[in-house]
C-alpha cells in the first residue's frame, strides 16, 4: 500500500499557482521534477461526489476495468480534494446522445462537454452554470494555465460557463507525404511553401507512378481548412471553415458573406479541380470508402494533406503504415473564434465547487490526466527512455490492453500534460510547440458566438444540402462553375441568405460590444 501511495505521488503534476485552499500530495511535472502543495480538507468531511462524462474512439473497456481506473483516480482525488468521482464513458459516436438523454432524465450528470456541438445552446438553455465565481479559487490553477484569452469563446455577457479543453491552438497546414519517393524522384520540397507548389511535385509523382493515388481524398477537407482560413484569412465565424453554411467574414473586412461567392473558394476549387483532372485523386475519390489508414498503409498513396498540430506527425505515420514519410508546411496558423466544444458544469449540479476541483485538476494534473490517457502506468502502458507511453509487456500495442483512451487524448484538459507516444514531441520541441501554442495568432473574431437558434430550421437545412457536396467539392470531382451554381441556388432557397443576415446583426452588435 505505502509503495501504491508513492506511485501516486510521484507522479502527480500541478501547473501554475496552488490551490488556494486545495492540495496535499506531492505533485511532479511530465519531466519528474516534484513540487509539494498541502491539502488542507478536513477529514471528517464526508468526500463529495461528481459523476463525469468523457467519450473514447477505442475501445469501451469491460466494467471492470473502467471499475479500476476510477478507483485509481479516487484514491487520489479523495486525498486531493475530498471528491470521489464515477466515470461514465460513452463511444465518441454517441457521447452527444448519451450525454442530452442524462440530462434530459435528471440523471446525475456533473461534467461534461459539448462535444462537436455549440455549447451555446447549452449556455441559452441553462443548462450550464456560470463558473465565474470559481475562477479564482477552485480553479485558480486553470486559469493561470490556459492559453491567451481563451475563455472569450465561453463567456456571455461577463459571465464564464464553461473551458475548451487545452488541444492543439497552432496548428499550420502541411501535406505528409511519402520521403523515400520524393528522395528518389529528385524531389526537393524544401520549395514548396504553398499548395500551388505541390502541383509540379505531383505530376512528378505521377510520371513515376502512373497507377498511384497521388493524393488521399479523405482529408481534402484539411486543404481547404488551411487554404481558406489560414492562407486567405477567412473566419467562418462558428462554422466549419471547410463547409460553411452561414457566412464568413474576412479579417479586414467585417462584412459577412456566403463562401461559396468568394474569389477564394472558387480558386481553390479550380486548383483541386485542375487535380483531378490531372489523376492526382483517384477517379471514385468523391465516393470512396478506403480510410486513410487503409490507403497509406498499402504503399499506393502519396500523400495526405492534415494540420501540424503536432509537427512530428509524419513519424507517427512513419511507425503506424510501414513508410517513411515527412511533413511539408503550406500555410501559418490562424485561431478562429468558434462555439463548440467546453467543458461545462451541470446547473443541476449538487456540489459545483467539488466539480470545479474536478476539472482543474483535468487541467493541471498529470496523474489524473494520464490515468485517463492510458489507464494504470505497468498494466495499461509503460514509459520508454524518453518518456514516451508504449505498450506494456506482453503487449503489442497501446490498443490491445485492457483500458485505453489514448486516440482522444487532447479532447479534455490539457494536452501538454499528457506523455507523449513513439514519434510525438517531448524534450526542448514539445516546450518549443508548447510556446507557439501559447503565442497563437487570433482573428479578430475570437470569442464570437453565433446564435442560429431562432433560425435552426434553416440552418440544418443547409448544412444537409452542403453535406451533399462537400466531398464532391472537396476534391472536384465535378465542374466548379456547375456545381458551385446548383448548390449556392439551392442554398439560398433553403435560407441561407437569411442566415447571413442574422449572423451581420449579431456580429455588428459584438463588435460595438468591444
Amino acid at each position: 500500500m505505502k509503495k501504491k501511495i508513492l506511485a501516486i505521488l510521484m507522479a502527480t503534476l500541478t501547473v501554475g499557482s496552488l490551490l488556494s485552499g486545495c492540495g496535499g500530495a506531492q505533485s511532479s511535472d511530465a519531466n519528474g521534477n516534484q513540487e509539494s502543495s498541502k491539502q488542507e480538507s478536513s477529514d471528517s468531511e464526508e468526500p463529495a461526489e461528481v459523476v463525469f462524462a468523457y467519450m473514447t474512439q477505442n475501445n469501451i473497456p469491460e466494467s471492470s476495468e473502467l471499475e479500476r481506473i476510477q478507483n485509481l483516480i479516487n484514491d487520489y482525488t479523495v486525498d486531493k480534494i475530498n471528491t470521489k468521482v464515477k466515470l461514465v464513458l460513452f463511444s465518441n459516436s454517441d457521447y452527444m446522445n448519451q450525454v442530452n438523454l442524462m440530462l434530459a432524465s435528471g440523471e446525475q450528470l456533473d461534467l461534461f462537454q459539448a462535444y462537436n456541438t455549440s455549447h451555446l445552446k447549452y449556455i441559452q438553455d441553462g443548462t450550464a452554470l456560470d463558473i465565474t465565481e470559481y475562477l479564482d479559487s477552485d480553479l485558480k490553477e486553470t486559469t493561470e494555465t490556459l492559453y491567451d484569452g481563451f475563455l472569450a469563446p465561453t463567456t456571455v455577457e461577463g459571465k464564464t460557463y464553461g473551458i475548451l479543453n487545452m488541444g492543439s491552438n497552432y496548428v499550420p497546414g502541411g501535406f505528409t507525404y511519402r520521403e523515400d519517393i520524393t528522395e528518389e524522384l529528385g524531389i526537393d520540397m524544401s520549395q514548396v511553401t504553398k499548395p500551388e507548389d505541390l502541383t509540379a511535385v505531383f505530376a512528378k509523382v505521377k510520371e513515376a507512378y502512373p497507377d498511384m493515388t497521388i493524393i488521399d481524398p479523405n482529408r481534402a477537407n484539411a486543404l481547404f481548412e488551411s487554404y481558406l482560413g489560414k492562407i486567405a484569412k477567412i473566419d467562418p465565424l462558428g462554422d466549419n471553415i471547410a463547409s460553411s453554411v452561414s457566412g464568413v467574414a474576412y479579417q479586414d473586412n467585417a462584412t459577412v458573406v456566403d463562401m461559396y461567392e468568394t474569389t477564394d473558394f472558387k480558386e481553390l476549387c479550380e486548383l483541386t479541380r485542375s487535380w483531378f483532372e490531372a489523376g492526382y485523386y483517384a477517379s471514385d475519390a468523391a465516393t470512396t470508402t478506403a480510410t486513410t489508414a487503409e490507403l497509406l498503409m498499402s504503399g499506393n498513396c502519396f500523400g495526405t494533406f492534415c494540420g501540424l498540430g503536432n509537427p512530428k506527425i509524419a513519424q507517427q505515420y512513419t511507425n503506424n503504415y510501414g513508410h517513411p514519410f515527412e511533413n511539408v508546411q503550406i500555410s501559418d496558423s490562424m485561431i478562429w473564434s468558434g462555439n463548440g466544444g467546453a467543458w461545462m458544469v451541470n446547473s443541476g449540479c449538487k456540489d459545483p465547487s467539488a466539480a470545479c476541483k474536478f476539472m482543474n485538476l483535468l487541467y493541471t494534473d498529470a496523474y489524473v490526466d494520464n490515468l485517463l490517457v492510458y489507464g494504470e502506468e505497468g498494466v495499461d502502458y509503460k514509459l520508454d527512455e524518453n518518456g514516451c507511453a508504449v505498450a506494456p509487456d506482453g503487449y503489442t500495442d497501446l490498443n490491445s490492453v485492457a483500458y485505453t483512451d489514448n486516440m482522444n487524448y487532447y479532447f479534455w484538459g490539457n494536452k501538454w500534460l499528457t506523455y507523449p507516444v513513439v514519434g510525438g514531441l517531448y524534450g526542448e520541441e514539445k516546450e518549443t510547440n508548447k510556446q507557439q501554442n501559447y503565442d497563437g495568432d487570433h482573428s479578430n473574431y475570437y470569442g464570437f458566438l453565433y446564435d442560429y437558434s431562432d433560425k435552426e430550421a434553416e440552418y440544418t437545412a443547409c448544412l444537409n444540402i452542403v453535406e451533399e457536396y462537400k466531398k464532391s467539392l472537396w476534391v472536384c470531382a465535378a465542374d466548379v462553375d456547375t456545381t458551385l451554381a446548383e448548390m449556392t441556388k439551392r442554398l439560398k432557397a433553403a435560407g441561407m441568405d437569411d442566415l447571413i443576415q442574422a449572423k451581420q446583426e449579431q456580429l455588428d452588435a459584438w463588435m460595438s460590444s468591444k
